[in-house]
């Protein structure tokens, strides 16, 4: 099976890219998700910051216990390819793709499948065991696409539609760890 060629980096047009709900802190990332009030993201429960940052926190220390090297508190967010259902989480959605051969920072970029809020949630909580892979929990190198991919395959609308242990494995997400492997991107 063959990986994805680019990364997609979806956002809200009126906000600009590369926007961390989580980088300045706690109190500030709350009034930021307090003040969305349509799509997606508006849905996302009152613990839903205290989570993030809490996740973040653990996907950090998990990548760099695989030999990861991040330049930052809090990951840039993307796709391994194309994931159009994203576009919905927003009003005026933008996207920037980047290639994957250029990323030529290895330990600036990490992978977990899917989502990193859903793979972590599954991987700990007992009552979604329906739903949990192998890959759940874990944090990925770049190195290790082409095997994850090969044996969990790519998440799909095809196979999210139709098979419920896979509903929620909408993309393989990306986080990349540096400032100055997006500076070219804005």
């Amino acid at each position: 099976m063959n990986t994805p060629e680019f990364l997609f980096h979806y956002y809200e047009k009126a906000n600009g890219p590369f926007r961390n709900l989580t980088e300045n802190g706690s109190e500030k990332a709350n009034e930021i998700q307090q003040q969305i009030k349509t799509g997606a993201n508006s849905k996302r429960p009152p613990n839903y910051v205290d989570l993030r940052m809490s996740l973040e926190k653990r996907l950090k220390q998990e990548f760099i216990r695989k030999g990861g090297n991040p330049n930052r508190n809090d990951p840039f967010y993307f796709t391994l390819g194309e994931c159009k259902w994203l576009e919905t989480w927003y009003e005026e959605p933008e996207v920037i793709k980047i290639p994957v051969d250029e990323l030529m920072e290895p330990l600036q970029i990490s992978f977990t499948y899917p989502d990193s809020m859903v793979s972590f949630q599954f991987h700990d909580e007992p009552k979604l065991a329906a739903y949990r892979k192998e890959a759940n929990g874990k944090v990925f190198l770049l190195g290790e696409l082409t095997q994850l991919i090969e044996t969990h395959g790519l998440p799909d609308e095809k196979k999210w539609t139709a098979v419920e242990s896979c509903k929620y494995d909408r993309y393989i997400e990306a986080q990349l760890w540096d400032d100055k492997l997006i500076r070219p991107y804005l």
